[in-house]
């Protein structure tokens, strides 16, 4: 069925992704399930199933407006078998694997070992690629036909960063983000496809409101994998249930976490549990039994130990988050009234001999105002971007590593950020750097990050720390938000990126989908 869109009810749907229509019904999918179809920003009416439709007539009235190209192709049987069309891949000797890209030598060692684990926990230290391997031991799994239909459950933070895996590491294989409301996602979990993506609260809901839906697809489900796997380690949170009650069918249980225990042993317990359902085992374990329970079928490989494959700067992990509701609010009503000042500015000021400066520096306002709220909504610290960073700095510091982090605002950014992390981690564990600061403080704050053991954080200011600085004690960056001139971004990492550096640089940059940050 060919199905037009209508304008008015792809304004509540994000960004250019796809639209399909299931007779009346309206769903988002991942873009790799349609290829060319139509721009739905075009549209006219919905053709349900019951209507008689004739393109050609559509075409000739509308043919102003569509594209050239109206032909789609949906799913079908074939392109779920393509996996296991492929030639088969040999994984028991590494010079015989066929991969879409190269992988380093410990990066082969842990696909092997996944695919050795029915039921695995990948360990490995934060920058060395758990995300490749475990897409990579996916791919091989369905090429070989052992399995059909797996789940991806990840923060909802890092749900497009296992699109783009699949997209690159996985091309044959067929993925649909299960991240729209209620309606929608029983759409999707009904719809065919290798590998289903979706985040731990958005599974949890659905375990709360819609336990049948997921009751029927877990039926067939071959595997379970679960990124940043300490999301589950109380095992009392509806979070774990959810998890635990969707994975009951599966054979291939996997979980991936840098930091599989931050608090006590009571969360490898229930690690275990996910891993291994069957088996009883009592909360009460001393570290010795955590540490032979675990030990099989563990995985951890720290930065250091495999410097020896690694380039020297591994290319920026960006991480996609999405507005809080507040954000979005404060957002769309910021990007009404400055397009209104702008456009009233240009009516004012098109004959002015400086009219292509005015227009400069107010857009460059705009902008500003817009990228403020990508970072946090007025008057909170609160932000999906500071939760994420958080995560982020809590499993570096567990792993003992410092860590530099670049922004470029003060009351958006270094002020607010240092706030919120100070809770946790205290004061001490952070050393500022900005404009505002004299020459006598800049210094300070400099050696108290490079000599202080304690101090693990250095928050600065793209203007201000963004050159002539040497913090070669930490080998990671994470840029909360993005400068427009990527030359002053190359300038900042190579503030740990120069002589002095024993290790490799692993960059992260954080940027909010469907905002100026995006473009």
């Amino acid at each position: 069925m060919l199905s037009i869109v209508e304008e008015h009810p792809v304004k509540s749907f994000n960004r250019e992704e796809v639209v399909v229509f299931f007779d009346d019904n309206i769903s988002k999918v991942s873009d790799n399930l349609l290829k060319d179809f139509c721009d739905y920003k075009i549209i006219g009416k919905v053709f349900l199933k019951n209507e008689d439709f004739n393109i050609k007539e559509f075409v000739e009235n509308k043919k102003e407006k569509i594209r050239e190209k109206t032909e789609f192709k949906t799913i079908s049987i074939f392109d779920l078998l393509i996996p296991m069309l492929n030639p088969e891949i040999k994984f028991d000797i590494p010079q015989e694997i066929s991969f879409p890209h190269k992988l380093y030598n410990y990066q082969v060692q842990g696909v092997k070992f996944l695919l050795s684990n029915k039921s695995a926990l990948l360990a490995d230290q934060m920058g060395t690629g758990k995300t490749v391997q475990s897409t990579t031991a996916l791919r091989i799994l369905f090429i070989k036909g052992i399995i059909k239909k797996a789940l991806i459950v990840s923060p909802s933070s890092l749900l497009s960063v296992w699109q783009e895996h699949i997209k690159v590491w996985a091309p044959e294989l067929q993925y649909i983000l299960i991240n729209e409301k209620k309606d929608m996602r029983k759409l999707l979990f009904n719809t065919k496809s290798h590998v289903y993506i979706i985040s731990y609260d958005t599974l949890k809901n659905d375990y709360k409101n819609d336990i049948k839906t997921l009751e029927e697809f877990s039926k067939d489900l071959d595997l379970v994998l679960l990124d940043e796997a300490h999301n589950i380690k109380n095992k009392d949170t509806l979070k774990t249930k959810a998890v635990k009650f969707i994975s009951k069918n599966a054979k291939y249980r996997w979980a991936l976490t840098g930091t599989p225990i931050q608090n006590n042993l009571k969360e490898i317990v229930s690690l275990y549990r996910f891993l291994f359902p069957e088996k009883e085992i009592s909360e009460n374990i001393t570290p010795e039994e955590a540490t032979a329970l675990i030990k099989p079928i563990m995985l951890r490989r720290l930065k250091k130990d495999v410097l020896k494959d690694l380039p020297e700067k591994l290319p920026p992990v960006i991480e996609r988050l999405q507005l809080s509701p507040l954000q979005r609010q404060e957002y769309e009503y910021i990007l009404g009234i400055e397009q209104e000042r702008i456009n009233n500015l240009i009516e004012k000021h098109r004959k002015d001999k400086k009219f292509k400066f005015i227009l400069k520096q107010n857009l460059i306002h705009s902008i500003q105002k817009l990228r403020q709220v990508c970072n946090f909504p007025s008057g909170s610290e609160e932000s999906p971007k500071v939760q994420r960073l958080k995560e982020i700095v809590l499993e570096l510091i567990e792993n003992k590593e410092k860590v530099v982090i670049f922004t470029n605002f003060y009351k958006y950014g270094i002020e607010r950020i240092a706030s919120y992390l100070s809770k946790d981690l205290g004061e001490r564990a952070i050393s500022l750097f900005h404009g505002k600061m004299n020459l006598k403080e800049k210094k300070k704050a400099i050696k108290k990050f490079r000599e202080d053991k304690n101090c693990f954080i250095f928050i600065g200011t793209i203007g201000a720390a963004g050159e002539g600085l040497t913090l070669t004690e930490s080998s990671y960056i994470i840029f909360f938000d993005m400068h427009w001139n990527p030359a002053k971004m190359w300038q900042a990492e190579d503030r740990i990126h120069r002589i002095g550096q024993r290790n490799k640089v692993i960059i992260h940059s954080l940027i909010m989908e469907d905002t100026i940050e995006e473009n």
